[in-house]
């Protein structure tokens, strides 16, 4: 905590007099806190975005190693104040990396601008201008299970003063594939490349050059430490959230319906008369009727007669209800009564939310999600998509909106949503 409480402080101190003296010690710490935090950017999914942080980063990188080194040589960890060319390189070190951590959290398309300027300050910020010196990173994007090696140009001066040039990665040497006086270009193999952990998504490197030195050709070696970034093929895990409206009863109270048929006595020939009344009924107010729902509550009869229920669909009650005499001469006359209910019903339709499996993404194909069928001429309609992605940074993708990360765009045949991952440079 209390080393926490000195950082804090020495920080404060620093944002207030930008050109006031700092000690070797709290440089030191500061400068460890900008490797870290730089360190944490280039494992990020942003580095997919744009190479300019891979460039901007690593030649960060490389200045603070340079000065911490300067520093370590000179003054040491101590309590000696910074020299006038230490304090001037740590400032601008200090806020060209809050100027890059800033850019990637809220105008990533300023990266790459913010990278050129870095390296230019390493350009004109020269420590020693007889040994070879890195001006410029300029890297590639490394996609483990997936890229077969990683290509990194540096640019620099002094490179012809070399005699050996080669990167050190996981113990083995690898030489550039083109070299001159201020430009290398470098091949890694992916097997070569590995990374520093678990939940790291970075490998460690070095570029060393072996070089003489003065009149008796002391023998020198320059070392300049870079990250490579491991993203790895799975970037996230993507959950679509989306709706579609389902046809819905909507059942009204039952309805009864009272129907009576009437007929005379017989007369002195005796017999029996029949007399039938004919019900139709139809729904009302655009509605349906439920078939399931008639329902006969009574039926009454005096001497004999029936009912019959011709149709029942959703569109009609149709039947017969028949009354008969008594049959006897002269007797007496018939009579018949049917009560029945029914219910109607119409259609509402109401919107149902939906949640589709969790689905790995990858940034090198589309990931195609196959919507439902249309239901009435309804189709789906996707809401938005939730990513959480391998650095744990989560997403909400949502169709009308710009993403610096994906891109949205649903087929206007089928439905189906496409989420591609939007490739940076």
């Amino acid at each position: 905590m209390k080393k926490i409480m000195f950082f804090l402080a020495v920080l404060i101190s620093i944002s207030q007099f930008s050109y006031a003296q700092i000690s070797g010690a709290s440089a030191l710490m500061v400068l460890d806190e900008i490797d870290s935090k730089v360190s944490t950017q280039m494992q990020s999914i942003d580095n997919l975005v744009t190479n300019g942080i891979g460039n901007g980063g690593n030649m960060l990188l490389s200045i603070t190693n340079r000065l911490r080194k300067d520093i370590n040589e000179t003054i040491g960890n101590t309590d000696k104040v910074l020299r006038e060319n230490q304090l001037l390189v740590f400032n601008q070190v200090r806020n060209l990396a809050e100027e890059f951590n800033t850019a990637i959290a809220e105008h990533i398309e300023s990266v790459d601008l913010i990278s050129v300027r870095i390296s230019q300050t390493a350009q004109d910020l020269i420590f020693r201008k007889a040994e070879p010196n890195v001006f410029q990173f300029i890297t590639g994007k490394f996609i483990r299970d997936y890229s077969k090696d990683y290509t990194l140009k540096i640019k620099g001066n002094n490179f012809s003063r070399s005699d050996k040039v080669y990167i050190s990665i996981n113990n083995k040497k690898i030489e550039p594939v083109e070299r001159n006086f201020q430009e290398m270009i470098f091949k890694i193999d992916s097997a070569d490349i590995k990374d520093s952990g678990e939940n790291n998504f970075y490998a460690r490197a070095s570029i060393l050059f072996e070089w003489r030195k003065g009149l008796f050709n002391k023998r020198m070696t320059t070392e300049e430490p870079f990250i490579i970034s491991i993203t790895p093929l799975n970037i996230g895990v993507a959950t679509f959230f989306y709706e579609q409206e389902f046809p819905e009863k909507q059942y009204q109270n039952p309805i009864e319906y009272t129907c009576e048929s009437h007929v005379g006595g017989s007369g002195i020939g005796g017999g029996v008369r029949r007399n039938s009344t004919v019900f139709n009924l139809l729904p009302t107010n655009g509605r349906f009727i439920d078939p399931a729902s008639v329902n006969v509550l009574a039926f009454f009869r005096r001497y004999g007669g029936g009912h019959v229920f011709n149709t029942i669909t959703e569109q009609q009650i149709a039947g017969r209800l028949t009354s008969e005499s008594q049959n006897r001469r002269f007797g007496g006359g018939g009579s018949a009564t049917l009560k029945f209910s029914y219910r109607e019903f119409e259609i509402v339709y109401k919107a149902k939310k939906s949640v589709s499996e969790k689905n790995q993404i990858t940034s090198v194909n589309p990931f195609v999600l196959i919507m439902p069928d249309p239901v009435d001429n309804r189709r789906p309609n996707l809401n938005y998509v939730s990513i959480l992605t391998f650095d744990n940074k989560e997403l909400k993708i949502v169709p009308s909106q710009s993403n610096k990360y994906f891109s949205l765009s649903i087929n206007p045949s089928t439905d189906d949503v496409v989420l591609s991952w939007k490739r940076g440079g």
